[in-house]
């Protein structure tokens, strides 16, 4: 009589041994068999992230742009008089300013929609590698603008590939990296796009803003370059059916020294429960699938409206209003460079260290304290004597500092991290999209809506305001957010469909 002998892994992490019982007495239920990831390559899946996270650094840019132009194009006293005659001459009031800066998150929600439905039908890279088309053409619209309206159409251009490639790009990433390497090679997104502010904020100290337009043109064509050396999901690829490329772009992925029987067969199992089950509407009211989406939006509700573009695209104003003694584009360039370190930092030293939930629950912390910092400082200076604010000019950039490194330390990360480990396989592409379509919504509502509030609330209100979404960060953090740090797919979603999870 034939024998079983082997070794399972459940979903729940535990082995299950299964040693010499005759299989006429006992129905074995395949499971997935247990995977060995300390044999795979770290390298393959370090150049395949960065490959795909190089879309932050076109979106960084996209992102940086407005604040270090914002000079140029409203031609305010301290921009470069020079330039200002060699070029074409635009000149924009605040509330055209307010549309360049906002309209690009119009084109990100489009963007974000069309992004799930895309990569699930043509394939994560081949979208990603499409996208460069629109990218060139918006960023040639703006280099060749004549008048507010070219600027308006390329921002809403690049915003549509930026938000296409936010849906798909933490997508693959996620898909290619094994449960060790995810909370590394998934801080690159952030870390790409930190770099892409930083070095659209260190050009604005220079050079002319047409001349940046130009190189936002060129840097697709490098995203496209490092796309082709790259595979495609062999998650993807399974469900297609193409189990030879599958297994081609694992060995590519893994190395030739790991077994990846073991991780296609789990890929397998997957893509048939997953088409078993096709997703409907009403799955939307199912715990396994709305708890992960609310959390995913709430994620990136808090992100952005705890000041996160609203700072970004208006840094240099906000200097400008403080009534900053230092060059404000220097400053720029001072923030964002923070903010590059400190993800790295995270990425390399804190993320290995500490769980999702505590780098969340901090650097929403120190948001509080430095977005407090700046209410306190513009009531003061609104309020009392202008000389007497004189000796705390420090403040603003000091509280700048801590905010975009508490950016950097996990609120620019981990929302697009965390909830592209929390989304179900089988729904990752509606799910990404609908979380990357909020975040540019809030995006589009708390950039657009920067001037009035001042208007409204006053510029001490506005940053109070911020202080207090980061306040209610710390709590959702504290209570809500569930861990993801080193659990496989199959362990997340267990704990959702768990009552009382």
């Amino acid at each position: 009589m034939e024998a079983l002998n082997a070794a399972f892994v459940g979903d729940d992490g535990k082995t299950v041994v299964i040693d010499s019982i005759p299989s006429s007495t006992v129905q074995v239920t395949p499971l997935k068999p247990e995977i060995d990831y300390s044999t795979a390559r770290k390298r393959p899946q370090i150049g395949a992230a960065l490959a795909a996270a190089f879309s932050a650094f076109l979106l960084g840019t996209t992102l940086g742009w407005s604040s270090p132009v914002q000079p140029q194009l409203q031609q305010i006293a301290g921009a470069n008089e020079t330039t200002l005659k060699m070029m074409w001459n635009i000149r924009l009031d605040d509330d055209q300013m307010s549309w360049v800066g906002s309209l690009l998150n119009i084109g990100a929600l489009f963007g974000a929609l069309c992004g799930g439905f895309l990569m699930d039908t043509f394939g994560r890279r081949f979208i990603l590698m499409t996208m460069t088309s629109p990218y060139i053409i918006g960023w040639l619209m703006i280099s060749l603008a004549i008048d507010s309206s070219m600027l308006y159409v390329g921002r809403i251009i690049v915003g549509f590939s930026g938000g296409v490639c936010s849906a798909i790009a933490p997508c693959y990433i996620g898909e290619i990296s094994t449960p060790t390497m995810r909370g590394i090679v998934g801080f690159f997104f952030s870390v790409n796009l930190a770099s892409g502010l930083l070095v659209t904020s260190l050009m604005g100290l220079w050079m002319d803003w047409r001349w940046i337009s130009v190189i936002c043109t060129i840097e697709p064509i490098v995203f496209l370059i490092g796309l082709i050396f790259i595979p495609e999901s062999p998650y993807y690829l399974i469900k297609k059916g193409r189990q030879d490329d599958a297994c081609g772009a694992l060995c590519w992925l893994r190395g030739s020294s790991y077994n990846i029987k073991s991780e296609l067969y789990q890929i397998e199992c997957r893509v048939q429960e997953d088409d078993k089950e096709a997703y409907q509407l009403s799955d939307l009211y199912q715990p396994w699938l709305l708890k992960p989406i609310l959390i995913g939006v709430v994620l990136m509700t808090l992100q952005q409206f705890s000041g996160l573009n609203a700072l970004s695209f208006n840094a240099a104003e906000i200097f400008r209003m403080a009534d900053f003694p230092f060059n404000r584009l220097i400053c720029v360039v001072i923030i964002n460079a923070v903010q590059v370190l400190s993800v790295v930092f995270s990425s390399t030293v804190l993320v290995k260290t500490f769980n999702r939930r505590l780098l969340f629950i901090t650097s929403e912390g120190l948001a509080c304290l430095s977005m407090l910092c700046m209410g306190l400082f513009f009531f003061n200076l609104d309020t009392s004597n202008a000389q007497m604010m004189a000796h705390f000019k420090w403040v603003p950039l000091t509280s700048m500092i801590v905010f975009f490194a508490a950016i950097g330390l996990g609120l620019g990360a981990l929302p697009w991290l965390i909830s592209s480990e929390i989304l179900p396989p089988r729904f990752r592409g509606p799910g990404s999209s609908i979380i990357a379509f909020t975040n540019f919504a809030m995006s589009f509502a708390v950039t657009k809506t920067f001037v009035d509030m001042q208007r409204v609330m006053t510029h001490a209100g506005v940053f109070w305001f911020y202080a207090g979404v980061s306040f209610i960060g710390i709590l959702f953090g504290l209570f809500l957010l569930p861990e993801t740090k080193d659990r496989t797919s199959n362990q997340i979603q267990a704990a959702f469909k768990t009552k009382g999870t």
